[in-house]
């Protein structure tokens, strides 16, 4: 090679230190990471390595989001480079993107520096601080330094290697895209089952409009098709190498522009504030446990990892100016509501009404309807709580014990005094929305449990 091209490449390397230097002085409160693609020699930038290079940029720009002060993205003989000052500790910095370099598919095709001013000084922090070992060399799994001084690899194995990874990942996004495709079909598919559910009652059906007035069995259909994208967005998020807690932290900001795109399709009602907050953390549960090859049954552990600190949501109620029923119930009678019932895994319909479900000799709205019965015969429904009492609740739930006694939809006295229940709640104003939620998640999991489970 050229003497110039080598001093050319030096240059530009001495440019983006001083850049570095001067954005940190300038920024010294900042913690400061620069990524740059793997690769060996002067030729660094080409289709495969930029893609590579944008799309971790783009990673670190969705992992730390809110907390991206500053974004800057170049190209020069060093490749693509892609600054950004983040507003966290050198520590926590360096850790969450060692979780990229090991983790994302692409991690290893790149360096992720991570840098802070320190009196007047640019300090980094090394893997070995964090009790980590030197990264290996993609191609033989040896210390990637020694490799790198020895030359041990040709350029055409290392080039291929970046080929096999681009290819590997664009495969993954394929992948990624049709299972979240599935699930939030399946999703959608159930809550319509839900909601065309009858006798359901005083739910929305669509032979009435149930114990409610504003709203019908359209509104419903509405809504569902208007929050099936950010299921699957959801969905995806589950599907990946990210922890739990970075995937329910994703899915809540989902759930806000969900619930927005819900109300803008009802004109301001609410049909399925629950229900997306409860499938979505259903869904990115299943996704991600699908994404690790685990067998059905661990998906409640994902689901107990992701929300493990959800009763927090109830500290500091006094505060706060507005409290949404749910508060509101746990301040009156200490109902934990749908967010107890996450933090437990939805045990209860692991492990008692969806073996019910998958044993019963009964089909489509029977089936449905019969489901709706066992779980308002357990369930402690906040929505009934809130628009009566807990006698109500109580009440209710003896009610559908009785009927299923009687054999529920299995029978013709049971279904007689279940079309008799569906008219007294409509009366009484009764309706077990938090039940029926729960029913749309009960047909989702049996349905993902046939297609992704059952051998």
């Amino acid at each position: 090679m050229k003497l110039n091209e080598i001093d050319e490449f030096l240059l530009d390397r001495e440019k983006r230190v001083k850049f570095q230097e001067n954005l940190l002085k300038d920024n010294n409160k900042y913690t400061l990471v620069t990524v740059r693609v793997n690769y060996p020699g002067l030729e660094k930038s080409n289709f495969i390595t930029d893609e590579i290079q944008g799309i971790i940029s783009n990673e670190i720009s969705e992992v730390c989001e809110d907390l991206i002060i500053f974004k800057k993205e170049y190209k020069s003989l060093e490749g693509c480079i892609t600054h950004f000052l983040i507003d966290l500790n050198l520590l926590k910095t360096k850790e969450l993107m060692i979780n990229i370099e090991e983790n994302h598919i692409l991690g290893r095709c790149v360096d992720i520096d991570v840098y802070e001013m320190n009196e007047n000084k640019i300090v980094t922090i090394s893997r070995k601080d964090l009790n980590k070992k030197n990264r290996k060399c993609f191609l033989c799994e040896l210390d990637a330094n020694i490799c790198s001084r020895n030359q041990s690899h040709s350029i055409n194995e290392i080039k291929l290697y970046f080929e096999n990874k681009y290819k590997e990942y664009i495969a993954y996004l394929r992948e990624r895209d049709n299972i979240a495709s599935k699930l939030s079909k399946i999703a959608l598919k159930s809550i319509i089952a839900e909601v065309s559910t009858y006798p359901s009652f005083g739910l929305v059906s669509p032979v009435s409009s149930g114990a409610h007035n504003d709203m019908d069995y359209y509104t419903f259909l509405e809504s569902g098709f208007a929050i099936e994208s950010y299921l699957k967005q959801m969905a995806k998020y589950g599907y990946s190498y990210n922890n739990t807690d970075d995937i329910f932290r994703k899915i809540r900001k989902v759930g806000i522009k969900a619930e927005e795109e819900m109300f803008k399709a009802t004109k301001g009602v609410n049909t399925h504030k629950g229900m997306i907050f409860l499938m979505g953390i259903v869904i990115a549960s299943i996704s991600k446990n699908i994404y690790i090859r685990q067998p059905f049954e661990n998906t409640q552990k994902i689901m107990k990892d992701m929300v493990e600190d959800i009763l927090d949501d109830f500290k500091d109620l006094d505060t706060k100016e507005k409290l949404s029923h749910g508060e509101k119930l746990y301040i009156k009678y200490g109902f934990t509501g749908v967010r107890g019932q996450v933090k437990g895994g939805l045990d209860f319909i692991f492990n008692n009404i969806l073996i019910e479900y998958k044993k019963l000799n009964l089909k489509g709205n029977d089936l449905y309807s019969h489901t709706l019965l066992m779980l308002m015969s357990i369930v402690q429904d906040s929505t009934i709580v809130y628009r009566h009492n807990i006698d109500t609740l109580k009440k209710v739930q003896k009610d559908c014990e009785n009927i299923l006694k009687l054999g529920g939809m299995n029978t013709d006295k049971g279904k007689k005094l279940a079309f008799e229940l569906e008219k007294e709640y409509i009366e009484k104003y009764i309706s077990p929305g938090g039940s029926a939620d729960l029913l749309a998640i009960v047909i989702f999991l049996g349905e993902v449990y046939d297609i992704f489970y059952k051998i």
